[in-house]
């Protein structure tokens, strides 16, 4: 089976045959045209399957689609108003994103960074097939690739906990050397994968690129600081993806935050070291939170100052991209970020954040050979954020749930100590009692209530 020159497959995780069905897509991702030469030009729709896996379906097979799919297809349509953009391969690999590795001790400002995940193709052709594995690109390819798929990102409803439409963002990388890419073979379009836990109503992935550009950029910042790198990069004031995310591991390491500013107290206890602390703290600043959007503008113009970019392998590929509604191609320059209509949203709590995710098995025999090489530990930029815990508090006394009384040995026994646990869930709301069904009158014919169809687009 083959595969691009810059992809490793892992060893032991054999690979699995892939058969697309339209019918089993239920969330679209993304919607292009490929060329491929004497096949002519045909329509893509790219989609995840219920339990993840991604899949590439022929626009033909449009009809076939269930329901909700079609929706989102229409809905990106209409509100994008762009037709789809148009790409000359021979040889097109789709990628599923799980895990970035940014190694550490590199020298240099534009260091590999491998990305692990599952890669699916060889497209267009018969014998498609499913395998993880890890490819190597580097820093300026991984900006590149999103900062110039951020116009035909797909686009989502926009849903109450955003306050822009939600969007599913793509990058195409160099899979080979540029000789190849030149010839249209080697191409890889990658997708940062949401976990299936986490896609309520679509798989939008704005929050996970946000996470991938800031750790990019955090690690060109450092290495320019370093190394003397460019002063746009040194002086660059880099936002966080999740504020609250930076308080609580500003928190768990030692500091108070206290508005915009956080200060380290001193270990020693007492009030002498109190008092240390207090003349002796060291101020940090908490960033401001971003947003995908804004990442992708930092990335835009953090590429102007990398050294030697575009190289060989970013200008084949951009050569061979043609934007949708027919605009002209921009030969070598990084386009803008799309404006966005801001709308007014009402304000819902954030959700509490989700437990770390772990690298697959077959991802740590990567991790481990690349950490017995290097020196430093790598960053790494998990699908699911790592939030490290606080110290727990101690509970507050409270009585033990009625529920245990089922499990209580007699009436006249002693009630037992009972420590609850730091979030007991609240115990459900008694079921309203069933209200007669009330007659259609002759104003109100049963005609009028919703047709049972219209379910099927409710999503």
């Amino acid at each position: 089976m083959s595969h691009p020159r810059y992809f490793v497959p892992h060893a032991a995780s054999p690979a699995e045959p892939v058969r697309p069905d339209a019918s089993a897509v239920v969330n679209i991702v993304d919607t292009f045209r490929l060329e491929a030469g004497y096949l002519g030009e045909q329509e893509w729709i790219v989609g995840l399957d219920a339990v993840g896996q991604m899949m590439a379906v022929p626009g033909s097979e449009r009809a076939s689609l269930p329901a909700s799919a079609q929706v989102q297809l229409a809905h990106h349509e209409v509100a994008s108003g762009r037709t789809p953009r148009r790409l000359a391969a021979s040889e097109l690999f789709f990628f599923s994103v799980e895990l970035v590795e940014h190694p550490a001790d590199e020298e240099g400002v534009n260091d590999p960074v491998y990305l692990y995940g599952s890669l699916m193709g060889p497209w267009p052709g018969d014998a498609l097939a499913r395998f993880p594995g890890q490819l190597t690109v580097n820093r300026g390819a991984v900006l590149a690739g999103l900062v110039h798929g951020a116009s035909d990102a797909f686009v989502y409803t926009q849903d109450p906990e955003s306050k822009t439409a939600p969007r599913s963002h793509h990058a195409l990388l160099p899979g080979d050397r540029p000789d190849v890419l030149a010839q249209g073979r080697g191409l890889v379009l990658a997708y940062p994968a949401v976990p299936m836990d986490m896609q309520v109503r679509n798989a939008a992935n704005d929050r996970l690129v946000a996470d991938i550009l800031h750790d990019v950029l955090e690690q060109l910042q450092q290495d320019a600081r370093e190394h003397g790198g460019p002063e746009l990069l040194r002086l660059m004031e880099l936002p966080v993806p999740s504020r609250i995310q930076a308080l609580v591991e500003l928190q768990a390491q030692g500091y108070e935050v206290n508005g915009d500013e956080a200060i380290l107290r001193s270990p020693r206890g007492g009030l002498v070291g109190k008092l240390a602390g207090w003349l002796n703290a060291e101020k940090v600043k908490v960033p401001p939170e971003a947003a995908a959007p804004e990442f992708i503008e930092l990335a835009r113009r953090a590429l102007g100052v990398i050294p030697g970019w575009p190289n060989e392998a970013e200008r084949a590929l951009r050569a061979l991209i043609r934007p949708g509604n027919g605009t002209p191609v921009r030969g070598g320059g990084i386009p803008s970020v799309p404006a966005h209509t801001e709308r007014p949203a009402p304000y819902i709590p954030p959700r509490p954040p989700p437990p770390p995710a772990r690298p697959s098995d077959w991802m740590n025999d990567f991790l481990d050979a690349h950490g017995h090489t290097k020196g430093g530990k790598s960053k790494l930029t998990r699908s699911r954020s790592s939030i490290p815990a606080l110290p727990p508090k101690a509970p507050a006394a409270s009585k033990a749930p009625e529920w245990l009384s089922d499990f209580a040995p007699s009436a006249s026994a002693p009630s037992p100590v009972v420590t609850p646990p730091a979030a007991p869930a609240l115990a459900p709301a008694p079921p309203a009692a069933a209200r007669p069904r009330r007659e259609p009158t002759a104003a109100e014919p049963e005609s009028a209530k919703k047709p049972d169809w219209m379910s099927d687009f409710e999503s």
